[in-house]
């Protein structure tokens, strides 16, 4: 895939990294907001003055104001006034801090986290293995609650993952809960550099190939050619992808993955407020033919509901495990000169049929509840059965 000069990506349900770049081109955007604030702008301007005037006679930390930050405020304060999850703005620092972790490496505490939209409850998906997240004791399925001494479930988070993120060497204090034991449990973690491992493989019994994708990041095509053709060498006849709790990431990441996997064709589009479309294809006719099963789930969001609806719709795999997230909308990121930025949805997307899956999801070939009183894996289990069938 061409990498694109504006940032464009698939966010996810979320996990730590899946906020990433492409492009996803916005035309007239300036003449639109001119015209929209045109005539309120004495309005705004008198009440800002008058709202000023009153925290200089009333406040009683005067010495504390930070003039920027409340000026950082006026431009989140007005984006937030869309309502809508998906739509943020960056400062400068937290711009940079989105573009360093979408690369894949990054000095913090390492762990996948996901968010649920409806409640706002940030989760440890995974920590890294041997990451300072993990050496801290810090679990899967804990719940991120504070980050210095703030809470932070609501909070968007792009910018939570960012204020996880630091100086190698220095402490992020945080706060989970652990659901299991019914406690908040207070955290110094040491940050370190972190290398994102998105992709893991092994063989399993019979020469079924196992991948899990936890996002997709830049990293993750070249870590994924590599998985495929490490059990390709070992002499992998069947496939299973595992995107479980995989809460999105980059359009070209995925769309390079899927490249690897599908011959030349049409992997998904999108189509923006004015009707344009624009298809993502395979560049080429080299593909993975071998019988293949995707593992989903309620967490399963978005960069990749792309990936299992364009196999699904080819009937390239057999799709087990839960109904998927179903977020079909992409955001774009749009850099300004200050170097702020503005993440904004601007196009809905759609499977190869023709689907959109925005707020319904991706319904598995066979419907199967991940029981936790086993103690194996009965997704898996269910897609080796198939593929052992086949």
């Amino acid at each position: 895939m061409n990498k694109k000069n504006i940032v464009s990506f698939i966010a996810g349900m979320a996990v730590m990294g899946v906020i990433g770049v492409g492009i996803n081109g916005v035309t007239g955007s300036n003449a639109v907001s001119s015209s929209r604030l045109g005539e309120r702008y004495e309005k705004i301007e008198k009440k800002l003055d008058t709202i000023d005037k009153t925290i200089s006679d009333y406040y009683l930390n005067q010495d504390d104001i930070d003039l920027d930050q409340l000026e950082e405020g006026i431009y989140a304060g007005y984006v937030d006034g869309l309502d809508e999850n998906y739509t943020t703005y960056y400062t400068a620092e937290e711009f940079a801090d989105v573009m360093e972790a979408s690369s894949g490496s990054y000095s913090g505490i390492g762990a996948y986290v996901s968010q649920n939209m409806n409640t706002g409850i940030i989760t440890i998906v995974k920590p890294f293995e041997g990451s300072p997240a993990e050496k801290a004791g810090i679990q899967k399925e804990d719940i991120l609650y504070k980050v210095e001494g703030e809470e932070v479930t609501g909070q968007d988070l792009t910018t939570v993952v960012a204020r996880l993120k630091g100086e190698e060497g220095t402490m992020a204090n945080i706060t989970i809960y652990r659901q299991s034991e019914d406690k908040y449990i207070d955290l110094s973690v040491e940050r370190a550099v972190v290398n994102v491992p998105t992709v893991a493989h092994q063989m399993l019994d019979n020469h079924i190939g196992y991948i899990q994708i936890a996002e997709f990041e830049e990293v993750t095509a070249e870590q994924f050619k590599e998985a495929v053709s490490d059990l390709q060498e070992q002499g992998m006849e069947k496939l299973i992808f595992d995107l479980r709790d995989n809460g999105g990431g980059l359009l070209d990441s995925v769309c390079d993955v899927l490249d690897t996997i599908l011959p030349k064709m049409m992997l998904v589009y999108t189509e923006d407020k004015d009707g344009n479309r624009r298809e993502e294809w395979a560049e080429d006719d080299e593909a993975v033919d071998l019988p293949m099963a995707v593992l989903i789930n309620g967490n399963t969001a978005s960069a990749s509901e792309i990936f299992t609806g364009a196999l699904k719709d080819y009937d390239k795999a057999e799709i087990i495990g839960t109904t998927s997230y179903g977020k079909g909308i992409v955001q774009s990121i749009i850099p300004f000169s200050d170097g702020s930025a503005l993440k904004v949805t601007s196009s809905k997307y759609y499977t190869p049929s023709g689907i959109c899956i925005h707020g319904v999801g991706i319904e598995p070939d066979q419907t199967v509840e991940y029981d936790r009183t086993l103690e194996y894996d009965n997704q898996l289990q269910a897609a080796i059965d198939y593929l052992n069938e086949k």
